[in-house]
Parts: structure tokens; C-alpha cells; sequence
């Protein structure tokens, strides 16, 4: 750490905190609450699904540990993630947040925490026998169970719909300026991206398992600009966001050396000693409110 934070950073902070609580309006969360709601209704309908209606969750659960959401919120009472994790030992948190598949006595044992619990007023048709779920019984679980679901999830999803308007305005703007929008595929070679090109959600190789990137842009040398977008809700979540960005820039760095240059973007409520330890580990920091400098400092680049 160099120890001071830049005073840019500190006023570039304070004045992206002062935009994000200026989009929180009354009624100004309806959006995202929709949006919550929305991705909780797909995810109970295929936990639903994958599991044949809750008859066999663990093999549900063996596809996709991030099932465990859906089935959580059936239990009565609806239990977080935590406490799940007290009732079986084995889950896997990690592989719950990340939707891996689990392993089978994971899957197996939180199967068998989950069924005696499942609330009997709102699946019923689990204690009778061979009867398959009516439609108003699915339509009962999917407004209810998404409703509980979306309420814990309803920060993510602003940070979700902002973070497709920041990458959305990025494209747009590289778009304005002449540069050519690539199909995504693996980068697993110098020039890989031409320069003046970029690529949207594309993955890059490392020494271990492919980072995903939000943006890719080519620049002059066959050096690669990999820059990633991100909004925080707030100071604490700044930490996991950056955390993110470092991750994958000693990543990309260990495997690609110095043909690898990563950006960050960054928008919401992040700390200024979180934007420093960016600028310390030599990311280039840009802010969504002031695109016109990310413009000015690639224009020479490509």
C-alpha cells in the first residue's frame, strides 16, 4: 500500500455515493424489486422441476447446489443460508453462491434436512402420496416463495441492473468511437482481440480455470485491456467487489505478464481506500459518471 488515498479518489467516491442515493426515490426500487422477483419465480420453477415437484431434491441439488435457495424458502419456517448450514454440516456455501453441482452426501444430507421441514400448508401435496402438484398449488409457491426469496435479494438485483447499464454504456461508447464488437470466445492467445475490437462477457485464459471478463479491448502490440464493471451497494460489499478485481488481475498478470492491462469501472458506494488498493496494484480505475476519461485515456491505445 502507498498509504495516502489520492484525493481524486475520495472526491470521485463521494461523488459516485452522491448519484446511486439519488436513483433511491420513493418508488424508485420498484424496478429492482421486479427484477427480484422475476429471477426468484425461474429459480423456484426449475428448483421445482429439477427436483420432479420435490420428490427428489437431492438429485435436484446434485445438478445444481444453488437450488438450495428455492428449497430453503419452502421450509417453515424459511431459514438462511447460516442457519442451513447448522442443521447440515455438509452443505457447501460456496457451492450453493456458485451453483456448482454438490456431492452426492451433501446433496444427500440436505435432502434429508430439507423434507421433514417443508412447510405442509404451502406444498401439501408432498404429504399425500403419489399426487402431483395442482397449478394453483405451483402458482401459491411460486408468488409466495419468490416474494421471500426477492426480499433478501432485491439489493443484488439493483446492483444486477445497474451493472448491465454500466456495461451496456461501455459498449455504446466503444461503439460510438469506431470499435468493431467481437463474438465472445475463449482469449487463449496473444491477439486474440484485434486491435480497436472489444468483446463483451468473454473469458480469458489463466494458469488455472478461464476469468471471465466484462469487457476485452484490443489494443495496438497485441496487448489486451481487460477491464471489469462493477457496482457496490455499499462500503462493505465494496470490499468483496474489489477483492474480485484483484483476484482476477493477479491472475490474468501471473499467466499473461504485461500484455494483460486491467481496468476497473466502478460505480455506487465504494471506499476510497478500496479504490486505492486498485491503483495500488496498478488497475486503472474509471468511473461511470465520468466515461469521457476512460474515452481520452484509450484513444491513444488502440
Amino acid at each position: 500500500m502507498s498509504g495516502a488515498i489520492s484525493p481524486e479518489h475520495v472526491a470521485n467516491a463521494a461523488r459516485a455515493k452522491a448519484l446511486y442515493s439519488a436513483d433511491l426515490p420513493p418508488g424508485g426500487l420498484l424496478a429492482d424489486w421486479r427484477f427480484a422477483v422475476r429471477d426468484a419465480r425461474k429459480l423456484i420453477g426449475e428448483a421445482l422441476r429439477a427436483s420432479a415437484f420435490l420428490t427428489d431434491i437431492s438429485g435436484a441439488l446434485r445438478k445444481d447446489s444453488g437450488y438450495g435457495v428455492a428449497f430453503r424458502h419452502l421450509m417453515a419456517p424459511p431459514i438462511s443460508q447460516d442457519q442451513f448450514k447448522l442443521l447440515c454440516p455438509q452443505w457447501s456455501k460456496s457451492s450453493e453462491n456458485q451453483r456448482t453441482a454438490a456431492h452426492p452426501r451433501a446433496a444427500g444430507a440436505a435432502e434429508a434436512a430439507i423434507l421433514p421441514r417443508l412447510d405442509p400448508g404451502l406444498v401439501r401435496w408432498t404429504r399425500e402420496a403419489g399426487r402431483a402438484p395442482s397449478r394453483q398449488e405451483i402458482r401459491t409457491v411460486l408468488k409466495v416463495a419468490a416474494v421471500l426469496i426477492a426480499q433478501q435479494k432485491v439489493a443484488t438485483a439493483r446492483r444486477k441492473r445497474l451493472s448491465f447499464e454500466q456495461e451496456y454504456d461501455v459498449a455504446a461508447l466503444l461503439e460510438a468511437d469506431g470499435w468493431r464488437r467481437l463474438p465472445s470466445q475463449l482469449i487463449d492467445r496473444r491477439a486474440a482481440v484485434p486491435p480497436k475490437s472489444f468483446m463483451h462477457k468473454t473469458r480469458f485464459s489463466t494458469k488455472t480455470l478461464a476469468q471471465e471478463v466484462d469487457i476485452a479491448c484490443g489494443l495496438e502490440g497485441t496487448f489486451v485491456l481487460a477491464m471489469e464493471c462493477k457496482v457496490t451497494n455499499d462500503e462493505t460489499n465494496s470490499v468483496k467487489r474489489i477483492n474480485d478485481i484483484l483476484k482476477k488481475a493477479t491472475a490474468w498478470h501471473e499467466h499473461w505478464g504485461s500484455f494483460v492491462r486491467t481496468a476497473a469501472l466502478l460505480k455506487g458506494v465504494v471506499a476510497p481506500k478500496d479504490v486505492q488498493r486498485l491503483t495500488d496494484a496498478d488497475v486503472e480505475v474509471f468511473w461511470s459518471h465520468d466515461l469521457d476519461a476512460f474515452r481520452k485515456w484509450l484513444a491513444p491505445l488502440a
